[in-house]
């Protein structure tokens, strides 16, 4: 079986977790990431440096680029979850997705997806949207 090079390195040198980014600004947003999150940046970076032959500090900054792209709740936590609430699309804003699934869950709500705030806000809301409390 194929081994991520992020969890190569971490068996191979016994670490929980790759070493301090070079950028201290990259290390500062490492920091802010969950577990799954962090091992999503540990294996691009990987890739990058060691399939690519990239500079580790080059490979790290692209690595965070890109996660970043994906999941731009890194940098503020906040995002869109595309719910069904009795048989109708709806969108809500959260900064504590596991919170927000809990009380979807206690409304009968279903989770289609997370999705981009500020797209639902300028795609739904024609760039304004007012919120409400649920529950």
């Amino acid at each position: 079986m194929l081994t991520s090079p992020g969890r190569f390195w971490r068996l191979c040198f016994g670490r929980t977790e790759m070493p301090t980014p070079d950028d201290a600004l990259v290390a500062v947003l490492v920091s802010k990431l969950d577990d799954n999150l962090r091992e999503d940046w540990e294996e691009r970076a990987s890739i990058m440096q060691f399939d690519a032959l990239l500079p580790k500090g080059y490979a790290e900054s692209l690595a965070m680029l890109d996660l970043l792209c994906r999941h731009p709740e890194v940098l503020d936590r906040s995002i869109g979850m595309r719910i069904e609430l009795d048989g109708a699309t709806q969108w809500i804003a959260t900064t504590d997705p596991a919170y927000a699934r809990r009380l979807l869950s206690d409304i009968h709500a279903k989770e289609i997806d997370v999705v981009d705030l500020r797209t639902v806000i300028e795609e739904q809301y024609s760039g304004v949207a007012m919120l409400t409390f649920i529950g």
